[in-house]
């Protein structure tokens, strides 16, 4: 006896499948602002609290702003041209996304060689045991670290949607992934604007060092 098994194959309609990973990506830019507001939240009551003077010991070179606002600068102009072509694709103008995308996908790689090349540069003294020697250089290598990281999935992702536009993907003027990208596009921007301000303008410690416990 032969018996013969149907398999049904159930697919989501686009605007269900759209919605479902619009909310993902609602989710992670919500965790991801929760992490930057802990960073930026330990970076300024580090720099408040001063304990033992270890903010900034004698001796200690902040660092330069100007490699902060080049790196800024990168990730501001991405997201213009990035958002400028999903507007584009909106309006029915495939090709012209296309080439938005590889272009901020360029300026996305730039950014983070410049972030890393940054970090290089940093001109922290160690400790005895190899640790940075100062809360201020631990903070800020933590928050080029989180920049870094954030520029790399901007990367990873801008190449999907280039690579996407790429084999034709989004020539329908409803693409719903390249405005997803956008809004993550502008998260990281935004709080490397606000990174940037913070780590130009509050450097030095406004307390006298207090004495730990």
């Amino acid at each position: 006896m032969t018996m013969t098994t149907e398999v049904h194959l159930h697919h989501d309609d686009p605007d269900t499948v759209g919605s479902r990973e619009r909310f993902g990506v609602a989710l992670l830019i919500v965790a991801d602002i929760a992490f930057v507001f802990s960073l930026v939240f330990t970076y300024t009551y580090l720099r408040f609290l001063n304990t033992d003077g270890a903010w900034m010991p004698e001796g200690m070179v902040a660092a330069a702003p100007g490699e902060t606002w080049l790196v800024t600068g990168a990730m501001i102009l991405g997201l213009v041209v990035f958002a400028l072509g999903a507007r584009d694709l909106k309006a029915g103008k495939q090709p012209k996304f296309r080439r938005a995308a590889w272009i901020a996908l360029v300026l996305s790689i730039i950014a983070l060689v410049l972030q890393i090349q940054q970090m290089r540069n940093f001109n922290f003294s160690l400790g005895e045991k190899g640790y940075f020697a100062g809360t201020y250089s631990s903070s800020m290598m933590t928050l080029a670290g989180a920049n870094a990281f954030h520029l790399t999935l901007t990367a990873i992702i801008t190449l999907g949607m280039a690579n996407r536009a790429r084999l034709g993907k989004y020539n329908e003027p409803t693409s719903w992934q390249p405005r997803l990208a956008t809004y993550w596009w502008l998260w990281v921007t935004i709080s490397a604007v606000v990174v940037g301000l913070m780590t130009t303008f509050l450097v030095a410690s406004p307390s006298l060092p207090s004495m730990g416990t």
